[in-house]
């Protein structure tokens, strides 16, 4: 597979179709089957990522490890997802339909994994299957209008986001540590190895994004040159920024939906009202036979 060829290209149009079956026969129903769909997808997904060793068969037999885990964002948020939806936390139900959405579909269409490689594995069915159901649950929720964005909370996107990579690295070390048994230098370049979103430095320092990134941090956390990087500290602040901009562009989006969709209710209404009223059908007037007049 290489980057926008015919069969990734197929792979993200059936993404689409899959939204557009979703979203048009739930757009109509009541609120209560809209959720109870979204909490289908939701626990679906769940269910997938939980037990991988049952339900994938190149992974059977495989038991439960690392990567049933929260050990990268989409996982994280897989496993986040039912209480950020159905929770009452309204900054954590429009973060997660912000990150889950964007987070599905950058996955989705920079599959860089599969790159050089061919798509007709199991693999890559789990990898579309678990993105694709991602995506749906960051943005059936937005679009049915279950998240109210606050502009008031768009500068603590950032922050989250920031926290979710805390939450990755300990869970990494945590796990490797308590279930695999890695310590010292083996747990330093396992985390290195298991590093998502580049939370333990750029793997390529000569990539333009680590450069940008790189541009942008205080020389104390950037490394390079043979030392470390800061896990995290190394790039806070640019992503800090880039988090927080695109969920302002991520609300405001929402906020242009919820408009459109208000504004399109009461044009329906005004027309129902100014609607002449068809009068009700005369029934046929009966002529009543005069007797007839006899001679």
């Amino acid at each position: 597979m290489h980057y926008f060829d015919w069969r990734h290209i197929l792979s993200l149009l059936a993404i689409i179709a899959l939204t557009l079956a979703l979203y048009f026969p739930l757009k109509k129903r009541s609120e209560r089957a809209k959720k109870i769909a979204i909490g289908c997808i939701i626990g679906l997904n769940l269910f997938q990522h939980l037990f991988k060793f049952l339900v994938w068969p190149h992974m059977w037999g495989t038991g439960f490890a690392l990567e049933n885990t929260a050990y990268n964002a989409c996982a994280f948020l897989i496993l986040f997802a039912p209480f950020a939806v159905f929770g009452k936390n309204k900054l954590f139900r429009q973060y997660f339909a912000y990150v889950a959405t964007c987070a599905g579909a950058v996955a989705s269409l920079f599959p860089v994994w599969f790159v050089g490689k061919s798509l007709l594995t199991w693999e890559f069915v789990r990898f579309w299957f678990c993105h694709a159901l991602l995506f749906l649950s960051g943005l059936l929720p937005a679009l049915f209008g279950f998240v109210p964005f606050r502009w008031k909370d768009g500068w603590k996107f950032g922050l989250l986001f920031l926290l979710m990579l805390c939450l990755l690295l300990v869970n990494n070390v945590v796990f490797l540590i308590a279930c695999e048994g890695v310590t010292g230098d083996a747990l330093y370049e396992r985390l290195l190895v298991q590093s998502p979103l580049w939370l333990m430095g750029p793997s390529d320092e000569g990539n333009l994004a680590a450069k940008i990134l790189s541009a942008l941090t205080l020389p104390i956390f950037r490394g390079g040159a043979g030392k470390p990087y800061t896990p995290i500290l190394w790039y806070a602040l640019p992503v800090y920024l880039a988090a927080t901009a695109l969920g302002y562009g991520f609300g405001g989006l929402t906020v242009l939906i919820a408009h459109l969709k208000k504004a399109k209710n009461a044009e329906d209404t005004q027309r129902s009202i100014e609607a002449p009223a068809v009068p009700p059908e005369e029934a046929p007037e009966t002529q009543e036979e005069k007797p007839s007049e006899e001679t």
